[in-house]
């Protein structure tokens, strides 16, 4: 956290962060990595290993890739979310979102597909495995909003 009365590790932090840190974090306010530091352990503590490791590398995927699509796709007005959605998504983009959900899509799909499932293989065959795969990266991508 940016905070005032400690010059030097604000210069290490805008040394090394430079301009990734927004307004409201140069102000004290906490940065995204706290969040996330939260949701990694509240996901590990809560969950059984399996579900918390997935949950953690939808995080992971789909996150900075929906943020990437979206700045990529900020000049897209018509996806824009100005001034939030029911408390959701102010100053986000719809097309960001999608694109962090389909960043997941690959990711989601080889894991299911190498999952043991026994010998009868996926319950639901290869759609199942497509559809939760897609859901899975939605989920992803509904973190960044």
């Amino acid at each position: 956290r940016y905070r005032r009365g400690f010059r030097w590790m604000n210069d290490v932090l805008h040394f090394f962060l430079g301009k990734a840190l927004r307004k409201h974090e140069m102000e004290g306010k906490f940065t995204g990595s706290f969040y996330y530091f939260f949701g990694v352990t509240a996901n590990a503590y809560l969950f059984p290993k399996t579900a918390a490791t997935m949950g953690i590398c939808q995080l992971a995927l789909a996150d900075p890739s929906a943020s990437y699509f979206g700045r990529r796709t900020r000049h897209i007005y018509w996806s824009r979310i100005e001034n939030g959605l029911g408390g959701f998504g102010r100053n986000k983009g719809l097309l960001g979102f999608l694109g962090g959900a389909l960043f997941c899509f690959p990711f989601n799909f080889r894991v299911f597909k190498i999952a043991k499932w026994g010998v009868d293989g996926a319950p639901g065959g290869n759609m199942a495995v497509i559809s939760a795969s897609l859901l899975l990266g939605l989920a992803g991508g509904f973190a960044d909003l």
